[in-house]
């Protein structure tokens, strides 16, 4: 998700936390592992945004122009106050996440403090997946069931529809 937003890194980290609590896998193992990633992205992240500005002279115009000057550096004064805080919630605003570690290096922030608050954030976070993830694995059988009849139910009333719709064309076309 670092890489490419859009990629919803949570529902694969939920997903990999209920199969290993399917699998009986070792939780501190895989909660570590889970942080360990984020931190690896994060830190990506913030390596790109401090390459971002060592090279400003190579910018698209675009980012050159008067509006994004003054918003980047509205960007590196709200890091400078708060980005200790910024970090520590990135985690809970899934799709910009990684643009808050791109800002963090824009802003030149330590990468000390980079691991520190961006790491406290995915430990919190990390730990929340792995609740919902545990009891979506330790009910799985229930959830399963509940799927299927939802899933039967679905296409239940998905041929009822259809029926009711072609028996209303069917009549209408008779009535012309």
């Amino acid at each position: 998700e670092y890489v490419f937003p859009p990629i919803p890194g949570d529902t694969v980290a939920l997903f990999a936390v209920a199969l290993a609590t399917r699998a009986q896998l070792n939780w501190l193992f895989v909660y570590l592992a889970m942080t360990a990633g984020a931190m690896v992205g994060g830190v990506a992240a913030w390596g790109f945004g401090v390459w971002l500005a060592g090279h400003e002279e190579s910018w698209p115009p675009f980012l050159r122009s008067p509006n994004a000057t003054r918003a980047l550096d509205a960007v590196r004064r709200g890091y400078a106050q708060h980005g200790g805080m910024y970090l520590a919630v990135n985690r809970f605003l899934p799709a910009l996440r990684a643009f808050f570690f791109v800002g963090a290096g824009l802003s030149r922030m330590s990468l000390g403090a980079v691991l520190l608050y961006g790491g406290a954030s995915a430990l919190l976070w990390n730990a929340i997946l792995m609740g919902a993830g545990y009891a979506v694995g330790s009910n799985w059988e229930a959830l399963s069931d509940l799927a299927e009849r939802y899933t039967v139910a679905t296409l239940i009333l998905v041929v009822i529809v259809t029926v009711g719709v072609a028996a209303r064309f069917v009549y209408d076309l008779r009535r012309e």
